[in-house]
């Protein structure tokens, strides 16, 4: 039996937090003793703690944001470090663990930690990064440090400047729903559902909005999802954008939603409105599984989702006015919106189901175990 360590940047529910949780909780336990270290308490933490054969430990080990590229912050990253690394050679020893998985782009120490001990490093990379330099750094440290790289999509793999024989791409799940949507609402909503970030594109929704309104003015608009700690600036702005629209009882702030179930329920539209390529766009097949039709920007993950036209639309994530245009036929066709729907959840329960993502995970582990 292997003992895996999957370390993790995030306690929350979002994305990337989801699809680890399904990993963990799936992952055949006769096979793997599962160990999580997550950074602080919060509701993914809770979730995991209800699953048996995991073990849960609590470490803030020591994330790269652009705040530490300052001097201050470099001093600040490299003092939590130094930190991380203790920790984790010391976790690896006594748990005897014998694989590291790194489950996002910016935690560097858990796979510096497993080489360090001639342990084995799979690297999990769910970003696209934009940044050049970025980029260029973070791939330098994944083809140094991992053995075998996963990528959620073949849009993340192939953005990375790596060794290409090392990344295997295993898609995201989510699981199947005994409930389903096409639930009648007394006004038709469309939503959308991530972090509130200055690429996900939630203006680029509300400038949709701003026209899709003028031509059915009873049409709501719902944005789920929080800033980052520390970001505030960033909500109180689309905040400001969405009163300059003029659309106060048009546009929702949400915040955190933690009952996505009873979210997606109440929605009869999806939209991923992501300006920069989305790694994959979990959301969608979530979307998807309560039959939801989806309309989603035209680069990244979501492009190996969706087929245009079928169960979805795929738009310029430069142009508010197409993305209206496809909202307002959704909007005004139920049929449209049902037929969309049954084949999003046809899709989705073929090609992105737990059991496949898990089968993939597994698979990378004994490949890199022999």
């Amino acid at each position: 039996m292997k003992s895996i360590l999957f370390v993790h940047s995030s306690s929350e529910l979002y994305g990337s937090d989801r699809s680890l949780f399904n990993i963990v909780k799936n992952i055949d336990k006769n096979k793997y003793k599962v160990y999580v270290v997550l950074p602080c308490p919060g509701p993914l933490v809770d979730e995991m703690k209800k699953v048996k054969g995991i073990h849960v430990d609590i470490f803030a080990i020591a994330v790269l944001r652009r705040k530490n590229l300052s001097l201050k912050g470099s001093l600040s990253y490299l003092r939590d470090f130094a930190k991380s690394m203790r920790f984790l050679k010391a976790y690896i020893r006594e748990f005897e663990i014998d694989i590291v998985d790194t489950n996002t782009a910016v935690v560097f120490p858990g796979a510096i930690a497993a080489k360090r001990l001639k342990k084995k490093s799979v690297w999990h990379i769910r970003e696209i990064i934009s940044s050049a330099l970025e980029n260029k750094m973070i791939s330098f440290m994944m083809d140094r440090y991992a053995d075998l790289i996963i990528a959620n999509s073949k849009a993340t793999g192939d953005a990375l400047l790596v060794n290409q024989d090392k990344v295997r791409v295993v898609y995201n799940a989510v699981d199947e729903k005994k409930t389903s949507g096409n639930v009648p609402h007394e006004l038709i909503t469309v939503g959308m559902a991530g972090r509130i970030n200055r690429w996900k594109g939630q203006k680029l929704l509300v400038d949709a909005a701003a026209i899709v309104h003028k031509e059915c003015p009873d049409v709501i608009f719902e944005i789920a999802g929080e800033t980052y700690q520390g970001e505030d600036q960033i909500k109180a702005d689309l905040e400001s954008y969405i009163t300059k629209k003029k659309l106060e009882n048009t546009v929702r702030l949400l915040g955190q939603i933690n009952d996505m179930e009873s979210f997606y329920l109440s929605l009869d539209v999806f939209i991923l409105p992501s300006i920069q390529p989305e790694p994959f766009g979990l959301v969608v097949i979530e979307a998807m599984e309560y039959k939801l039709p989806v309309v989603a920007t035209n680069h990244g993950g979501p492009t190996e989702i969706i087929t245009d036209g079928q169960d979805g639309y795929l738009v310029d994530y430069r142009n508010a006015q197409e993305m209206a245009k496809r909202i307002i036929e959704l909007v005004k066709n139920e049929e449209l919106r049902k037929r969309m729907g049954e084949f999003g959840l046809k899709k989705k329960r073929a090609q992105f189901s737990v059991s496949a993502m898990v089968q993939g995970i597994e698979a990378v582990f004994e490949e890199v175990a022999n």
